[in-house]
């Protein structure tokens, strides 16, 4: 098979969307050809992160239009302050209402404020086109424009392009956004993906929301990880009276909040003084952390990395007792299926996950079968802290990887390309 994915997010980017098709698209090519279509930025020698993308081919096609490089690594963390005033919280607002308006029209996507040649992929990916056999077409959403461009090459050549519409958000009702509520923003979707021969989503939850306005068949592939894992069962060691917690994702006021985890750090704290607790951030939202750390009075048990590599993420992680994961704190009843990738990588490693999600979580049962991560909603900061207390009090953590094993293996990124895969072929009748 030619498969071409339009993936506006390089694999050299430090972005969690960079990671989904850089990964399935290094298994499928060991069978297949593939080429990722993807944007750059002017610098012409950045390395952002160690990326594989197996036997695939890298098609670079530079930006029209960047205000920052939000993805190159900066020598100072201090680069990756932001502050949250009333006036910036309402700019942040207003840029997230306008981009739903104008990635109708425009080619351009956040991380910068970046505009992407449009004409240019159209160009690169007519090269790749083959005329004797069946193209697979894979757009990633978001940006809009990758949706604008499978329609384009599917009424183009209807007979000779299979295009997959994958969606690893949600392309309308967000939660950051009132406009993308309204009912015209959902019939842009429903209208695009008309043309689609296949849907991709990342999460069950999406499965219920597209299927909702199209008629379409909806395939379920999720995020995963990329890396070997043990099967068997450990006995972490640590020093007594002593947790070493970490959290290397992103902040968001409303939607992802570390206040309850810090509000928990604060009462175990004051009920067990003795206790050597400490809290590791690494990500680019410090000036969130150091606001509500303030706050709770925890501020002398923080230590704040600010943005890393990922590699050095990794790095942090492994020297942690537990990993902290916040999935979602909003209202909203879409909450409960969200799948973000952090939740793959931290039950690839033999460590305990602390999770802060909606009570219906679809991951909840995943995440506490190793019989010591625990979920929490953000109201059960007693809760939370109790589970600090007893977590720090243990000198061995013991772990069913056996359990987590079984769940995740079948996240695989290798797993995921081979089930792509086999839709694929069964689509397009292929033996």
């Amino acid at each position: 098979m030619n498969i071409i994915v339009v993936s506006p997010y390089s694999p050299k980017w430090s972005n969690i969307a960079s990671i989904r098709w850089e990964k399935i698209s290094k298994y499928v090519s060991l069978k297949h050809d593939v080429t990722i279509i993807t944007s750059k930025f002017k610098e012409e020698n950045y390395t952002i992160r160690d990326f594989d993308i197996g036997n695939s081919k890298l098609v670079e096609i530079p930006l029209k239009l960047s205000i920052n490089n939000s993805y190159l690594n900066k020598t100072k963390n201090k680069k990756y302050l932001r502050t949250n005033t009333f006036f910036q919280k309402f700019l942040k607002s207003l840029k997230n209402e306008l981009r739903i308006i104008l990635e109708k029209y425009l080619p351009i996507s956040p991380g910068g404020a970046l505009l992407h040649d449009y004409k240019g992929y159209l160009q690169e990916i007519s090269k790749v086109l083959k005329n004797e056999e069946i193209n697979v077409l894979i757009t990633t959403y978001n940006p809009w424009f990758s949706l604008k461009i499978g329609e384009f090459f599917k009424k183009k050549y209807s007979k000779k392009v299979f295009w997959i519409a994958d969606f690893r958000d949600t392309s309308f009702d967000l939660d950051e956004s009132l406009i993308s509520r309204l009912p015209i923003v959902r019939r842009f979707t429903k209208k695009i993906l008309k043309n689609a021969d296949l849907i991709m989503v990342v999460s069950e939850g999406l499965v219920e929301k597209y299927r909702n306005i199209t008629d379409k068949e909806i395939f379920y592939l999720p995020n995963g990880f990329d890396k070997t894992i043990d099967s068997e069962n450990k006995i972490l060691k640590k020093k007594k009276n002593f947790l070493s917690i970490v959290y290397t994702g992103s902040l968001r006021p409303k939607f992802r909040e570390i206040s309850p985890f810090l509000k928990a750090l604060r009462i175990a704290k004051n009920k067990e003084p003795n206790l050597d607790i400490e809290f590791k951030y690494a990500g680019f939202n410090s000036s969130i952390l150091q606001k509500e750390a303030l706050k709770e009075k925890v501020n002398n048990i923080i230590k704040d990395y600010g943005f890393l590599k990922r590699n050095k993420a990794l790095e942090l992680q492994e020297k942690s007792d537990v990993l902290l994961l916040i999935v979602y704190t909003g209202s909203r009843e879409s909450g409960k299926s969200i799948r973000t990738g952090k939740v793959y990588e931290y039950l690839s490693t033999t460590k305990p996950v602390l999770a802060i999600a909606p009570n219906n979580w679809e991951m909840k049962d995943e995440v506490e079968a190793d019989g010591i991560s625990k979920v929490f909603n953000k109201n059960q900061v007693y809760d939370i802290a109790e589970y600090l207390i007893s977590l720090a009090r243990k000198e061995n953590l013991n772990i069913r990887i056996d359990q987590r094993y079984n769940i995740i293996k079948k996240y695989h990124y290798k797993s995921l390309a081979e089930k792509l895969e086999q839709k694929l072929l069964e689509k397009l009748n292929i033996d």
